[in-house]
């Protein structure tokens, strides 16, 4: 969907996962999963892994996304998903999600179901399944006249420690880059920022939360996906009167590591 897409309330975490195909790597268990750092992740002992979950309660799903180990290689080539009313998911139609490797981030959009359980089919990189967080709930858009597309950049911070000695050799302790994506968000009305408000009041800068930039459906197809992140607000935004009934802000959203 254009425009720009955030992913908040994720009934993932409040369901029950159960294994159906696969086994878990007792050190990298699907437990794993239910925090917040990709980094904490979920690995499986063979190359296939179907996880079922139960959200616990008829839930309006229209998204599911999920991100790989950001400081290792993205743990699979193909992810699908079903959902139903019950555990049977034989009439249920496959979504396939969209996979990019580079950005460490998959997603699928689909029209809103009102279902229980969720069905995820992985196959993995040729010996296992690696995954660090799952989102599965319904989108909050805004529409492409909000996003000031030309503001949002991305970029990457070597948080590498580097020190020299006299003669000027370096010693490296190599760490994972961070990726950062910011921009402006420009006439919300008074609806589209208080629900906004709502999202950056329950997240903080303590809890992430998903940005996914699709201006007229071509950053994601033509642009790689790059204006993509799951990361934690930097600062919280604050508003500005652009006008009668409008309202702008900026954010900046680091990567979850």
């Amino acid at each position: 969907m254009s425009g720009i897409n955030f992913l908040s309330e994720n009934f993932y975490s409040s369901g029950t996962k159960t294994l159906t195909t696969g086994t878990e790597n007792a050190q990298f268990p699907i437990s794993n999963l239910d925090n917040a750092s990709p980094s904490v992740k979920f690995r499986s002992t063979g190359n296939a892994v179907v996880i079922e979950i139960d959200l616990l309660q008829t839930r309006s799903i229209d998204t599911l996304a999920l991100v790989g180990d950001p400081t290792g290689t993205f743990g699979m080539t193909v992810a699908s998903y079903r959902t139903s009313v019950s555990t049977d998911f034989s009439g249920s139609p496959v979504y396939n999600l969209t996979l990019v490797p580079s950005q460490n981030m998959g997603y699928s959009y689909i029209t809103t179901v009102v279902h229980r359980f969720v069905e995820i089919t992985f196959t993995g990189q040729g010996s296992y399944v690696e995954l660090g967080h799952v989102f599965i709930g319904e989108r909050v858009n805004l529409p492409q006249n909000s996003v000031s597309i030309s503001s949002f950049s991305y970029g990457y911070q070597d948080k590498s420690n580097i020190k020299s000695s006299q003669y000027g050799q370096k010693f490296i302790n190599e760490l994972p880059l961070v990726k950062s994506l910011g921009g402006d968000i420009e006439f919300c009305t008074l609806d589209e920022t208080d629900t906004l408000d709502n999202m950056f009041i329950s997240h903080g800068t303590h809890k992430p939360l998903w940005i996914i930039i699709d201006k007229d459906s071509e950053a994601l197809t033509d642009g790689a996906s790059k204006l993509t992140v799951y990361g934690y607000l930097k600062s919280m935004p604050s508003w500005s009167a652009a006008g009668g009934k409008t309202y702008n802000t900026s954010l900046t959203v680091t990567e979850a590591i």
